[in-house]
């Protein structure tokens, strides 16, 4: 089949008889669209080619012909037709469409990247429901076949305790009392972001290699009434920054019954601009489906930190941990248990940590909020050395109760707002290291 000619508002075929069929654009439209559901590409271009004789800039049939050269394997003018389809839509279901089309010429050339962008684009402009749920399923489905991940997290932390002071300044020692005057909670705000790219590598069937980078950033702002509590303290003496280099591999079992992953990382970590430490760090987990909707899992952990400000401060830390995970059709239950071993000649870094921390999270908004709830236990044994200034060997517990909300109906382009609130309080045998405060945190999390 061929299209001859383009009139007006119709379009002729020439029929095998020498007779000539007429069809509107709208006809046109639907024999071209049909065509391509049959895998008759080239005709559906044709036909494509003649709605837009008869009606240049169609959107519908520029559509059409975006996708009928996809299929032909020709993405550059392919492209063109998407572009020029996205140019020309007007109406909402029409600029809908011609973002899936821009999508999916973007991922026939390769250009997954850009492809998510358009499939989020898509979701957030849909106008129903039910197009917009296709979109986020191709969003899904382009993400999987994309070898990268590339994440950004935005964060902004309100406290009443930037500098995790102590609830007292004053603290006693053998017999005599003393004060600190600066030790004297300041509130203000932490903000920060996080960049966090892998790169992954298929080595087998169920086996990929995950190359990784990020670089965490963290800035304070410190009150009016902080900088009147401790005149003179600067922004800038409590700015961090992290570099992580990772390299990791993880395999996993038929139908995904089990995950196992070995990973080694390379960190450096600044302190008001200044070198503070060098660390690397060899981590094995390992989580397998014990039964239906129950998954447990492992963990061990090996670390050196070199610390450049003072070389007593090395350290190294080893750690094991258990979870477990238990998914309803309401949300997911998790318990994680851990201890580590941190040896170091510093008596202030020397210690053992045990920890215990059960969560619970919605599994489907509730009032357009899905909630997660978290509550940890922690106690820190700290080692007697030689150097160390107390009598007795130091003993920190310390309790943390979170709850963060996102709030998914509110989502631009799939990225919803989450406020999340957190209390601590740390007990200690010395009172100069018992402290207490509330957070307040403020982010964006991908919905989808």
């Amino acid at each position: 089949m061929a299209v001859g000619l383009a009139l007006g508002a119709g379009v002729f075929v020439p029929m095998a008889d020498a007779e000539e069929l007429r069809l509107t654009l709208a006809e046109a439209r639907v024999v071209s669209a049909r065509l391509l559901g049959e895998g008759r590409a080239e005709e559906a271009l044709v036909m494509a080619n003649g709605v837009l004789m008869g009606a240049p800039g169609d959107p519908a049939a520029l559509m059409l012909k975006a996708r009928a050269l996809r299929d032909l394997g020709r993405p550059a003018e392919a492209l063109g037709a998407a572009k020029s389809a996205w140019s020309g839509a007007t109406d909402p279901r029409e600029r809908f469409f011609a973002a899936m089309t821009m999508a999916q010429t973007r991922s026939s050339a390769g250009n997954t990247g850009i492809a998510q962008y358009w499939l989020r684009h898509a979701a957030q402009i849909a106008p129903e429901e039910e197009l917009r749920n296709a979109a986020i399923r191709d969003f899904r489905q382009v993400r999987r076949m994309t070898p990268w991940r590339l994440s950004i997290d935005l964060t902004m932390d309100p406290s009443d305790n930037l500098n995790g002071a102590p609830k007292t300044n004053t603290f006693t020692f053998a017999g005599l009392p003393f004060i600190n005057p600066s030790a004297v909670p300041l509130s203000g705000l932490r903000y920060g972001a996080g960049v966090d790219y892998v790169y992954r590598i298929p080595t087998g069937a169920r086996q990929r290699l995950n190359l990784g980078v990020s670089l965490d950033m963290e800035r304070v702002r410190f009150s009016k009434s902080a900088r009147d509590k401790v005149p003179g303290i600067r922004d800038g003496d409590y700015r961090q920054d992290v570099l992580r280099l990772s390299l990791g591999h993880e395999m996993q079992g038929e139908q995904g019954r089990w995950l196992g992953s070995a990973a080694l990382s390379l960190q450096r970590h600044w302190l008001a601009g200044e070198t503070l430490s060098d660390a690397a760090r060899l981590d094995f987990s390992y989580g397998r489906a014990v039964a239906p909707g129950l998954v447990l899992g492992g963990r061990i952990g090996l670390e050196s930190e070199r610390r450049w400000d003072l070389r007593a401060r090395d350290n190294r830390t080893a750690e094991i941990g258990a979870n477990l995970t238990r998914r309803f059709d309401h949300g997911a239950l998790r318990l994680d248990l851990a201890f580590a071993d941190t040896d170091s000649e510093a008596s202030s870094i020397a210690r053992q940590t045990r920890r215990a921390m059960l969560s619970y999270g919605m599994a489907a908004p509730v009032k357009g909020m899905l909630p997660r709830l978290s509550v940890s236990y922690e106690t820190v044994d700290y080692d007697q050395g030689p150097s160390s200034f107390w009598t007795d060997p130091r003993e920190d517990r310390q309790w943390v109760l979170s709850l963060d909300v996102t709030l998914p109906d509110l989502d631009y382009y799939g990225f919803a707002p989450e406020v999340g609130v957190s209390f601590r309080d740390r007990q200690s045998n010395y009172t100069i290291y018992e402290t207490q405060g509330t957070d307040l945190r403020l982010g964006l999390r991908s919905v989808f």
